[in-house]
Formats: C-alpha cells, structure tokens, sequence
C-alpha cells in the first residue's frame, strides 16, 4: 500500500550497511590487501562534509565518491564526481550511516575535516589561466566543456580519470596518505595531460598555511578560492593537506611502485541449491542459495539480475554489491560466487552487454569492466553515461535496466516522494520519468513522465516497454503501464510540461491491493523451454512476492488504440519481494530476484529463485478478452462444461477508483458520480479519510448464461450489465475435463467494450 520508499527502512532494520562499517585495524597488512579485505573501503552516493551542529552536513556532493585512506582506514577524502572536486578530507571514522529510518539523511563525514569546498563549485577548469571556476545552478554536472568523473580504479587507496567530453585533455587523481613535518598529512598526486593546462581548486584561502604544492605551475587565488595552475602537456602535481593546527606541508615521501588492483575473486563462496518437491504442478520454483556468508558480511538484498552467454548469472544488492555465480545446473549442487564489484550507489537494474556488466545506480549508468581475460573482479568503474540528475532526496531510485534490439538503455526515475509518501520535494529533470540511453552511451533522452515509484519495466523482442507504478499521490493503485513515446502516466507534478495534464495515459490494467500493493517489473517469455506462456508478458509483485501472466487485449479507446486486460497468479511463491526477473539462455527457465523492505510479505532479506516448467498441464487462465455484454476466458486445458456452464461457478464485480492528489483512492462504485477527497491532512494535502477508505462500493454483476467452446477451453460468459471500469475481479470455480480442480481470479480493467 505504500510505494518502494518503504522498502529501504527494513533494509535499516535488517542489516547493517555496507559503507557504514568501520575498517579493521591491520598494521601489518598493506594497503592494498586492506583495501581488498575490509568492506566499504570506498562508497559512491550522496555525501556530506563539515557536519553543523544539528548533525546535517554544511557542504554535499550530491553524486560523491567516499573513499578510506591509509592502512589503517582513519582517513578519508569526498569527491564530487559531476564537479570534479574534492568537497573535503578528515581523519578519524569513515561516514555516517545513511539513516533510513528519517528517509532523508545520507552519509557525512565523521571526525576532524581537515579542509573542506564549497556546494555547486566545480573543482577543475579548463586552461592554465582559467578566469573562473564554474558554478552549477540547479542540478546535474555543468555540460559539455568541463570535466567530470570518466572513471574510478580500485587499485591503491583508490584512482578517479576525471575527461572533458569530446577532448583528450584528463586528469587522474591517486589520493594518499603520508608522514610530513610529523604529522599525518592527505595527499591528491594529479597526473595531467592536457592540451591547453587546468586549473586546480585547492581550497579556502583561509586554509592556504596548510596546503602544500610540488610540481609545474604556480599558485594563485581566484574570487576568494585557492588554485593551482598547471601548464599543458603530461604533468605530474601532488597537492598536500595538513590536519588543522599543523604547518603547510613542505616534503613529504614520493609514492613508490605499482599501485595493486583491489580483486575480491580468490575469496569465493560455494552454496548449494533446493529443488522443489512439489508434484503436479506446471511451475515450480527452486532456490538458488545466496553468498550470504562471505567474508565482507556484504548483505545480499539483491535487487536486479541478468545472465552471461555461457549461463552464469550476475546479481547487484540494494547495498551496492556485483556477485557472479556459477554451476547453475540442473541439480544446484554446487554454485559458486565471487563478488565483482562493491560500493555502487543503490544500484536497481543490471544487464550484461556482449559479456560486460552494466548497472543502474542513483549516480547514473555504469559500465564494470574486469581485468585481462576478463578474470578477477572489476578494475575499472567506468562511467556510461551520467545525465541522469540527483537531488538530496530519499526516494528519487533510479529502476531497472533493460535494452531493445538496437542497443539502447531503458531505465526509470522516481519521483522525490517526501517523508510519509505524500507530494514531492524540489523535482528535476528526470523525476517521474522513463529514460532512454543510446547504445554508446553519448545521450540520454526522456521516453514517458508521469511515474511516482515505477520499480521495474519490461521490454518485448519488437521493443514494446512497460512498467509498474505504485499506489500513492495521484496513483489510486498499483498500475501496470504499456508505454508509448510522449506517454504522460499519471502524476501531473513529475510531467515536465509547461502546464500540468488534467488527463492521463491509461494503464493496460489497475490492481488491487491485495493482488499488488507494490509492483516489481516485468519480463517477457523469450524461451522455447517454459510452456505456453511463449511471446507473453509476465507481471512481478514486489508487495505480494508473486508472478503474474499477463492478459492483454487492443480495443478503440477515444479514437486511439489502447491496452487493456489483466493478471492471473502463478502457483508459486517468493521468499523476498519479487523485483526483476530474466531467462537463463542455458536451461531456458525463468530466475527472480528480490528484496525485503516494506509492504512485503517476504520472509528473506533477498532471494534468488528458479522458476521451472515441468511439464504439466497449464490448466489457468491464458487469454481474456471482453465485448460489449461479454466476458470470454480461454483456460490452458478444456474445462468439465457442467460445471463452467453453471453461472454460480463464477463471479464478477467491479469498481473505479480516483484519480487524485490524495494518498490512493477507495473502491468506488461504478454507478455513483465518484467522491472527492476532502481536506483533512494536517499539512492541508487532500488526503482521504480513514471512513472513505473503509466504504468498498464493488457493483456485483449477474452473469444470465455461460458458453462454452467447441474445444472446451473458453468460457463466453454473457452479462447484462456489463460496463468500462478501472477494475474488475472475475473468481471462478471450476473444474478441467479430466477432474482436476481449477480455480482461482483474474483481475482486469475493462477501458472499452468493442462490439462483439
């Protein structure tokens, strides 16, 4: 009933997050081999420098990159990776947790910050003799002609190659640690190549006595900031920072060696599987056991999902984790993982390229590209694109990730849901929207607007996408959406129009409550091995942890083409909140991963689960179609035809709901002019009350005779009073020709009724 945003104050509750845990103290050890052992030695999200004294942070990069330096992990340095800056360093505890409990505080520094920047500040500027350093209005990096992150290495205490886009000027940054003047001093060594120099935000001017430069260039001071001036061609510069009460650093040690690549793959976890013992039964679900224990204590709330060539699958977790499992055979006996990458910023979506791992995080698209021969863990965090614009606001995930034939990237945005789940906070650009990315990664444009939460879409072989959305402001209920180009899908404050619709896009269907509370995503049957469901769109719910076969029929809605129809449940059952799911192309069956939060019935922290056809009679629902004072359900076997020809043996009502500014909407009946929702929020939000969501008013149906085909399969169940409605329920009672009994529901939303 409430939206993914209550998801993530279970995952509070469940297990501790993975870059709030503190480094282990390991003298002895090298940096590297610290780095590869301790988790959360480095973190991409929103970051916050200089805490205030009610504990928010003065200075945020709203898409930042935390990282621990030293052995011992007691240092640390916050990039912004949109910026190119540094917004600061200090000694002592890493960041705070991100506390979901308050959905709106994200990780600060802790400790002593040695020096910290300002908001909106870009850190680099092109030229030797830049006049200015650049400031972001709003949200999202400056455009083209400044620098942002191109890529991150975990190799040493971390590497970032900051690019202008379109020109070969870089600038690699390798932050440190070293002894200077005794103390401990952060050191950034810039390895720059560039055709015209770059100029280098160091700091405050008030902060001058405690910065030390060595290399080409000179210092300067520009609208009241230090810099640096670094000439063109291939310079080395390392610019060093001294804790507060310590003297400008004047020497310190030069860094020696190769810096060592972070690689997690020798540190492998082998689980096994469960097969399911259910008989009888066309799909059956078998567990694929997670690498739960592992030695990062990594939480596996696995939240997307897709297969190599060769069969192995890669998972990512809310908590920012890239696992590669293998030996997923018939039997489960032995599956082996290793993690590939961590420290990624809430990452929703995966999908694997031509063999390479891309994913979906709040900070944009990334590309995750392993090592020679493409063994180890990932070595480089390359940036695919970064559009994608970020604000401080809790909810704004960043869902799923799918590709069409061509190449291009799907993905959708939430909307900037404020505490409690009611209006928005300060919106951007791509709030509520489903965006598409080209095949290089080079741009990025809107598809459809108009989602609050859609947590997961679908994509067909010829490129048909849809989505979910959740109940909540102007969401009456869940929705299950088939996108057009331009598409507007319901909430007017995240169209990105000039002026708010007072109309929507329709769903394909709308969903109860207790048939979806909050939807998952979607797949479509691509594999000749899973049935009769082949060429058919699968429904996920994240609330219920179930799957759904979708029932869809084109009618003439308002002179245009329209999606209608609806679900009917599979007989299996999830052990988290079902979110993504993928065909495996070496067996052919379908896997689904989840998560547990809020409104879910899960029962795990996260889930890997197979869903076997067996080969069994498919006796469900597999086709819907109404017509103007008809219904006709087409079941997978023929039907005892004195039983489904006995109008008792099923029944029909239906209902609207409304489209509002208000939290959800109450079942409203089809034959009254609808409510509207009265002012009663505290905060003056229309808000409907605890007695207008209490009074169902379904419109139950009488059904005068059933037909039955030739073939025995479809039921023409014939209605007097049928009507367009946003909802409709048909439960049935029946039984197969061959004694089995079939019963179950179909939950619809009838737009139009063409003529028979």
């Amino acid at each position: 009933m409430r939206s993914f945003m209550r998801l993530c104050l279970g995952l509070l509750l469940a297990g501790p997050l993975l870059f709030a845990q503190t480094a282990k103290k390991a003298p002895a050890k090298s940096a590297a081999k610290e780095l590869a052992e301790a988790p959360g030695r480095w973190v991409f999200g929103t970051i916050g420098v200089d805490r205030k004294p009610d504990g928010t942070a003065e200075h945020t990069a709203l898409k930042g990159l935390a990282l621990r330096l030293g052995e011992d992990g007691k240092h640390a340095l916050a990039y912004d990776t949109e910026l190119a800056r540094v917004v600061g360093g200090w000694s002592g505890k890493f960041v705070t947790e991100m506390n979901l409990m308050s959905r709106g505080e994200y990780p600060s520094a802790l400790g002593s910050v040695y020096f910290s920047t300002d908001d909106d500040l870009a850190g680099l500027a092109v030229g030797e003799n830049a006049t200015k350093l650049a400031r972001r209005t709003g949200y999202g990096h400056l455009g083209a002609g400044h620098y942002r992150l191109a890529n991150f290495q975990p190799k040493g205490d971390g590497v970032l190659t900051f690019a202008v886009p379109g020109s070969a000027d870089r600038v690699s940054e390798t932050p440190r640690v070293v002894d200077s003047n005794e103390a401990q001093v952060i050191v950034r060594a810039l390895s720059a190549d560039t055709a015209t120099g770059v100029t280098v935000l160091l700091g405050r001017t008030k902060d001058t006595d405690r910065i030390g430069v060595r290399g080409p260039g000179r210092r300067d001071q520009m609208d009241g900031w230090e810099v640096y001036r670094i000439p063109a061609g291939k310079q080395q510069v390392e610019i060093a920072y001294a804790p507060v009460g310590a003297a400008r650093p004047t020497g310190w040690p030069e860094e020696h060696g190769t810096l060592a690549f972070t690689d997690f793959s020798a540190k492998k976890v082998v689980t096994q599987g469960e097969l399911s013992t259910k008989t009888g039964e066309p799909y059956v679900t078998d567990r694929i056991k997670l690498p739960d224990d592992n030695a990062w204590k990594a939480p596996m709330y696995v939240s997307g999902v897709d297969f190599f060539d060769d069969g192995r699958v890669a998972i990512c977790t809310f908590h920012g984790d890239v696992w590669i499992g293998s030996g997923l055979d018939a039997k489960l006996e032995q599956v082996t993982w290793e993690r590939f990458a961590t420290g990624l910023y809430h990452p929703l979506g995966l999908k694997v390229v031509q063999g390479v791992i891309h994913v979906t995080c709040r900070d944009g698209l990334w590309k995750l590209l392993p090592g020679p021969g493409g063994q180890g863990s990932a070595q480089t965090y390359a940036v695919f694109n970064s559009d994608i614009q970020v604000t401080k606001s809790f909810h704004e995930f960043v869902f799923d990730l799918q590709t069409d034939s061509t190449g291009n990237f799907y993905f959708a945005k939430a909307g900037p849901v404020k505490k409690g789940g009611r209006g928005f906070d300060d919106i951007c650009d791509q709030h509520g929207a489903l965006v598409k990315v080209s095949p290089d990664g080079s741009t990025m444009s809107v598809v459809a607007t108009g989602f609050r939460a859609p947590n997961g879409l679908g994509i067909s072989p010829s490129g048909q996408l849809t989505s979910g959305d959740n109940e909540g402001t102007w969401t009456p209920v869940c929705r299950l959406n088939w996108i057009k180009q331009g598409g507007f899908y319901g909430v007017p404050p995240l169209a990105h129009r000039t002026t708010e619709p007072t109309d929507y896009d329709r769903p394909l269907c709308w969903m109860p409550k207790d048939v979806d509370n909050s939807s998952g995503g979607q797949v479509w049957v691509t594999s000749d091995q899973w049935g009769p469901w082949k060429g058919r769109l699968l429904h996920l719910s994240y609330g219920m942890c179930s799957l759904y076969g979708v029932l869809p029929q084109e009618v003439e809605f308002r002179g245009q083409p329209q999606m209608q129809g609806g679900l009917t449940r599979f007989n299996v059952n999830f052990d988290s909140g079902a979110m993504r799911a993928r065909f495996n192309p070496k067996d052919g069956q379908l896997y689904v991963v989840g998560l547990r939060g809020w409104q879910t019935t899960a029962v795990k922290n996260g889930c890997l689960q197979r869903v076997r056809y067996t080969g069994e009679k498919v006796r469900t629902p597999v086709d819907l179609k109404v017509a103007q004072g008809r219904v006709e359900v087409r079941f997978g076997e023929p039907l005892d035809a004195s039983v489904a020809k006995d109008p008792g043996s099923w029944n029909i009502e239906i209902w609207n709901y409304l489209w509002s500014a208000a939290y959800g909407s109450p079942d409203i009946s089809t034959k009254v002019k609808p409510v509207q929702a009265a002012e009663v929020g505290k905060d003056g939000k229309p808000e409907f009350s605890k007695e207008q969501m209490t009074q169902t008013k379904h419109d139950l149906l009488k059904i005068t005779r059933v037909e039955l085909s030739a073939d025995g399969r479809t039921a023409i169940l014939h209605l007097n009073d049928l009507a367009p409605c946003m909802q409709m329920s048909l439960k049935y009672n029946l039984r197969s020709v061959d004694g089995v009994e079939v019963s179950g529901r179909i939950v619809n939303t009838v737009h139009a009724l063409p003529a028979k």
